[in-house]
Formats: C-alpha cells, sequence, structure tokens
C-alpha cells in the first residue's frame, strides 16, 4: 500500500463528498412543554415557524426549537395556517377563519360558511381555503372571502400552487384533484388515478433541468403519487410511487433541501429526491427515540434548513442540523493476493462523527456483478498508519443490529444476514482515514467500497 495510492483515494472522496445531499435523516423531539393538543398545521413564513392546535391554540417558534404557545381561540378546531400579504391566516371548524399581522393579535375575519375550513394556502394572487363538503373560499385580502363552485361533495384538504402561473391545485375525498385557476374563480376535476383520500399535495417549487418539476399528492392507505408539470400542463399523468409498505395515512408534506418529507401515522417519515421512489427514515434520533405519534403537518425553513413537522399529543419534531450525508458515494475494485484495494476519506470539522465502513463482496452477485470478492475483509487506518477498526464478516460485530440500523438511517442497501460481506461503525476524530480491502483466504474477485456519515 503505497501513500500515492493512499493519497489519491482520499482526495478522489473528498471530492465526491463535497456534494450535498438530502441529509435530515434523524429527528429530535421538540414538543413544548405542558401541550398536549393534537397540532394540525406548520407553516414557516417572516422568520417565524407557527402552528395550530385542536385546542385553539397558536405555536410559534423562531428556530423550530424553542415554542411560545398563545390561546387564540380557546376550544376551537384550528386545522390550517399560512402567509401572506403580510398577513397570518388560520382556519378551523364552524368556519372559523382567523387574522394577525404579528401572531400575537388576532381578529376574526367574517367567513361565509359553517363548514369545517381544513386548508388555507396564498398563491401569491389569491387566498384560497378549502374544507368539508367540497366548499371553496377565495379572498384577495383575507377579510373579504367568496364561495367558489367546486363540483364535488366530499371534503378538500391540500392545496398547492405552479410557483409560475399561479394555478391552484386541491386534493380531496376519494382521490380528488382539482386543478384551478389563478384566481380561484374556476376549479375543474383531474383525473389522479386513485380512489383514496389525498390529503396533502405539494408542488415542487425549484426548477432546473436537473431537478424538473415534480408534483405529488399523498394520503389514506400509505398513498404517495407523483406527477410531472410544464407550462400549466401535466404530462406525466400520475402515478403511484415506489414506496416502503405500510399504510399509514400521510397529511404532512413539504419541500426543502432537495427532497419531499410526507409524514403520517404511527411516526411514519417518507422522504424522496425525484418524488418517485421515496425511503423511510426515522423519527427520532435513533431507534430507541422513534416517535410513533400521528403526524399532521410539515414545512421547511431555506433560512434554517430546517424541516418541522407537528403531530398528535403536542408532537414537535425538528430535523437535526443538516449533515454532508455520502449517499451512495462508493468506488467499486479488484482485490487479489497480490492486489488491496484502497478507500479513503476525511472527516472534516472539529467535532468526531459516526462513519458506516462497508466493504461489498457476495451480496454485489444480486446486482448482476461478475466475480465478486466472496469473502473481504476491510481494516480503517488513521494518517499514522494505525488501525482503528477491522472486521470480517459484518454479522461478527458485537453490535450487527447498529450496522444495519445505520445502512437503514443513510439510505445503503441492505446486507444479508450472515452474509461475508464486512462492515463497521466507527466514531472518528477529524483528520484522513484510509479502508483497506483484502480477502480473508486470498481468493481475487471485485469489491465495494462504501462509506457514509449518519
Amino acid at each position: 500500500m503505497t501513500s500515492t495510492k493512499r493519497l489519491l483515494a482520499v482526495l478522489l472522496l473528498a471530492l465526491a463528498a463535497s456534494t450535498q445531499s438530502f441529509a435530515q435523516v434523524s429527528w429530535s423531539n421538540q414538543s413544548p412543554a405542558g401541550i398536549t393538543d393534537d397540532i394540525w398545521s406548520v407553516a414557516y413564513a417572516n422568520g417565524y415557524f407557527a402552528a395550530v392546535t385542536d385546542q385553539g391554540k397558536v405555536l410559534t417558534s423562531t428556530d423550530g426549537l424553542e415554542w411560545s404557545s398563545q390561546s387564540v381561540s380557546p376550544g376551537t378546531w384550528l386545522v390550517s395556517i399560512a402567509y401572506g400579504k403580510g398577513t397570518w391566516v388560520v382556519v378551523g371548524a364552524n368556519g372559523t377563519i382567523l387574522l394577525s399581522s404579528d401572531l400575537q393579535t388576532w381578529i376574526n375575519a367574517k367567513s361565509v360558511t359553517t363548514n369545517k375550513l381544513n386548508g388555507v394556502y396564498y398563491n401569491g394572487t389569491v387566498f384560497i381555503a378549502v374544507g368539508e363538503s367540497g366548499t371553496i373560499l377565495t379572498s384577495p385580502d383575507a377579510q373579504t372571502w367568496t364561495v367558489q363552485t367546486s363540483g364535488v361533495t366530499g371534503f378538500l384538504h391540500g392545496i398547492t400552487s405552479d410557483p409560475a402561473t399561479g394555478n391552484i391545485l386541491v386534493s380531496g375525498a376519494g382521490g380528488v384533484l382539482l386543478e384551478g385557476s389563478n384566481n380561484g374563480s374556476t376549479f375543474y376535476a383531474i383525473a389522479s388515478g386513485t380512489s383514496q383520500n389525498l390529503e396533502a399535495v405539494y408542488y415542487q417549487a425549484d426548477n432546473s433541468p436537473a431537478t424538473p418539476l415534480i408534483t405529488v399528492a399523498t394520503g389514506a392507505g400509505g398513498t404517495v403519487i407523483n406527477n410531472g408539470y410544464d407550462g400549466g400542463y401535466w404530462y406525466y399523468g400520475w402515478q403511484s410511487s415506489a414506496t416502503p409498505s405500510t399504510t399509514a395515512t400521510f397529511r404532512g408534506l413539504t419541500y426543502g433541501d432537495g427532497s419531499f418529507v410526507a409524514a403520517g401515522d404511527s411516526g411514519t417519515i417518507l422522504t424522496s429526491t425525484d418524488g418517485k421512489t421515496w425511503i423511510q427514515r426515522f423519527s427520532g434520533d435513533s431507534p430507541t427515540t422513534l416517535s410513533t405519534a400521528t403526524l399532521l403537518g410539515a414545512a421547511y425553513s431555506t433560512t434554517l434548513q430546517r424541516f418541522v413537522i407537528v403531530g398528535a399529543g403536542g408532537t414537535i419534531l425538528t430535523s437535526n442540523p443538516p449533515l454532508t450525508v455520502l449517499a451512495n458515494v462508493s468506488t467499486r475494485g479488484f482485490v487479489s493476493n497480490t492486489e488491496t484495494f484502497i478507500g479513503g476519506f476525511v472527516i472534516e470539522g472539529t467535532s468526531p462523527r459516526t462513519v458506516l465502513i462497508r466493504a461489498d463482496g457476495p451480496t454485489l452477485a444480486t446486482f448482476n456483478v461478475a466475480s465478486p470478492l466472496p469473502d473481504p475483509v476491510v481494516t480503517v487506518y488513521d494518517s499514522n498508519q494505525r488501525v482503528v477498526a477491522t472486521n470480517k464478516g459484518w454479522t461478527t460485530n458485537t453490535s450487527p443490529e447498529a450496522i444495519s440500523t445505520a445502512a437503514l438511517k443513510v439510505g445503503a442497501f441492505a446486507l444479508p444476514a450472515m452474509s461475508a460481506d464486512s462492515a463497521v461503525l466507527v466514531t472518528l476524530s477529524p483528520g484522513a482515514y484510509t479502508a483497506v480491502i483484502t480477502s480473508a483466504s486470498g481468493t481475487s474477485g471485485i469489491a465495494l467500497f462504501e462509506a457514509y456519515t449518519e
């Protein structure tokens, strides 16, 4: 093993690691003390996260960590909150509409319905509120509201809009999707391809060749569907997304940091970079701190680079600070009794980081890799050539469960139980490291080196 090879490997992987990917893979519980209400919605705007509860409270936070509570309509089920034109708007049971410019002083707007309102949104032109019995209301200023014709009788819940045109999309009971003009004066039904209740819909806002516009809708029975959108026309047709098996109802849906986040029953959180293929994430810092609450709403702050998810029983989950995750950054190479395979990585910053390092061999056969190494051994060295970790067969680790848990958290493919693939999970101080892959029996074959930070 030459120093030149080690240096090249370190430099190559360090360059690969500079590409940011979705990093909010674990969550901390920031539920305010004394709040046991169900928190139904959260939004971020004008420097604040703001959330509403089923007991008439408004919760506010500047960072998503420390929250204050105010009872603005005691006993009233408040369902949704939005911000636009300098005004916070809250809607809820019995047609309630509350307005505030500062999240402190609230007034009642004159509603034109007694139906429960499930969602409110500002598309840059008008405020839109939707609710039970196909209710759609619009307002230019959040004070004077007009009833619009929806053509449906079931509940409506999710609202989003095309950021370029302002055209509105509403989701609801029985797979209903309604497209509306940017002023909310006309709506017509479009086919969703599902009969499941659609609780939330979200239009990806950042349009670039690398991330073409995708609209996602989520709902009952684990339903997650997606659709392309271009110039005011849905051109892919709605299709089911690839998701982990679940029957959860997903009511919380947002987009940020390059990924969609969907939140649902039993603490279920899914993320996706393309709206089509989804990965399940932990609803806590680790498997021992998982939330099992029904999750009801989600929001993202571009300023803080932080997601907030809210739910039943006063649940508030915040994503941990963004980290650089080596999402499937890997190198494949040949190993023999005369050739070792070397990969390298750098821990930056001033704090130790936990790293999952894997030497995959036999499992590569399932990916149609010819001549995989049957018995890889991985050994990790620090910059002074000292061994910091080694493994032969990942289930021989003291805690193989920690290895599989770490793989799930970072989105790595699972290693079969009792396979001869090797892995270590080790906390390392800042510095340069190399991982050397050899064969336990001196045989030859192809191996895959992977490194992930948790």
